[in-house]
């Protein structure tokens, strides 16, 4: 099936995510490139952070079908654009997407060494225990900050 038959199939609220998730992916790949990352980071986690979502087990299936279909918009822009976003960006898009809708989530950063020895680093962001965006090769990493 051919991209555009895909969209033409999607319903408008996910066409309204999608283009929500493209626009914030090439907001922070600029930020990424002009700001220091803990600038970007400060005005990504700062205002009210409160959660809409307790612990009560319908909130949180509704939370999780929000980050679902978050991580879907993420990740169909980042596969499917011509610019590459790498991790930084897709986290800090699904994690201020869920933000804007009070899913509390947690922006992880995590370092590892290359078989060649140099420090690499990688982010992902979870809801819960379960991984939403970056949790590919999330296994690798040591944890060193989280942001909720």
């Amino acid at each position: 099936m051919t991209l555009l038959a895909k969209i033409i199939r999607r319903h408008p609220a996910d066409l309204l995510l999608a283009a929500e998730a493209f626009v914030l992916l090439a907001s922070f790949r600029v930020c990424l490139a002009m700001l220091p990352v803990r600038q970007i980071l400060r005005m990504a986690t700062r205002g009210d952070g409160e959660a809409k979502y307790a612990n009560e087990s319908a909130d949180a299936r509704q939370a999780m079908r929000l980050a679902r279909r978050v991580r879907w918009a993420v990740s169909a822009i980042s596969r499917n654009s011509a610019m590459e976003f790498v991790c930084f960006p897709q986290t800090l898009a699904g994690y201020t997407m869920l933000r804007w809708r009070r899913v509390p989530s947690t922006l992880v950063y995590g370092v590892a060494r290359s078989p060649e020895g140099e420090l690499i680093a990688h982010t992902w962001l979870t809801v819960g225990d379960r991984i939403i965006v970056g949790g590919e090769s999330s296994g690798e990493f040591t944890p060193v900050e989280r942001w909720t």
